[in-house]
């Protein structure tokens, strides 16, 4: 059977003039479960509204998590007051990703985080947030790009040797797409930066003793079908899950 490959789910408000009022749906970018699927994998979404059992039971199946983009990770977790700048933040999901993030780590599972995902999973091993780029980075480089999803906005600069390197097909130069705010200031004790842009501003971490658990601040599901360096992050990710499964793809 193909690795089990858990994708994090955000918040989103569905339209008044389908459905009644404040109703609240769950949501994840298609993009990743194609990649997973094009990778090897079986893509099963986790709403952010799973409980802790749930999130127990369903742990035990999965052979690796995706942590997702979306909302800001609350600066609590990382003993900072909330910052101008500061977006939505979704105190649930935050709970059940870092539950996520310590049951894949117990059991030696990969995880890949995306956008909001290397930022969580920074916190998550105890590192800091810039809380918004735009008035607390002093960088000129533009984060929250205007061109396409597609498109490859800025330079990246990857540690040679690196599992992100490594799995991108040894480069150590490539450009990126970015749509973000918030990026990682202080990498956590266990995990090392691997990726920056020409300003110095991380775009990519991992955990060095661990297979893959690897967080970029780009978007690889928009870039897979167009660019086999992205793909082969995922290629990497859905391998790993595998092998922690006791399987092939």
């Amino acid at each position: 059977m193909a690795p089990l490959i858990g994708i994090t789910a955000s918040r989103f408000q569905i339209p008044s003039k389908v459905s009644a009022p404040n109703l609240l749906g769950v949501s994840s970018v298609d993009d990743y479960a194609r990649a997973v699927e094009a990778a090897g994998g079986i893509p099963v979404v986790i709403p952010y509204t799973a409980e802790r059992r749930t999130l127990a039971a369903l742990g035990s199946k999965l052979d690796g998590v995706i942590l997702g983009g979306g909302e800001d990770p609350d600066p609590a977790l990382y003993k900072q007051s909330p910052k101008a700048g500061l977006g939505t933040v979704i105190v649930e999901r935050d709970e059940l990703e870092l539950q996520l993030v310590n049951d894949m780590v117990t059991h030696g599972k990969p995880i890949f985080g995306i956008c909001r995902g290397i930022q969580l999973l920074n916190v998550a091993f105890g590192g800091s947030l810039w809380q918004d780029l735009r008035l607390h980075w002093p960088g000129k480089i533009l984060h929250q790009q205007r061109g396409a999803r597609n498109y490859l906005s800025h330079k990246l600069r990857i540690q040679e040797g690196s599992r992100v390197s490594a799995a991108m097909g040894g480069i150590r130069n490539w450009r990126c797409n970015s749509f973000h705010h918030q990026a990682v200031d202080k990498v956590a004790p266990e995990l090392r930066a691997v990726a920056w842009d020409d300003e110095g501003l991380i775009e990519a971490v991992e955990h060095p003793e661990y297979p893959f658990v690897v967080g970029v601040q780009w978007h690889p599901e928009n870039l897979w079908k167009e660019h086999k360096e992205a793909f082969g992050l995922f290629e990497a990710f859905v391998h790993a899950a595998a092998a922690a499964g006791g399987q092939s793809v």
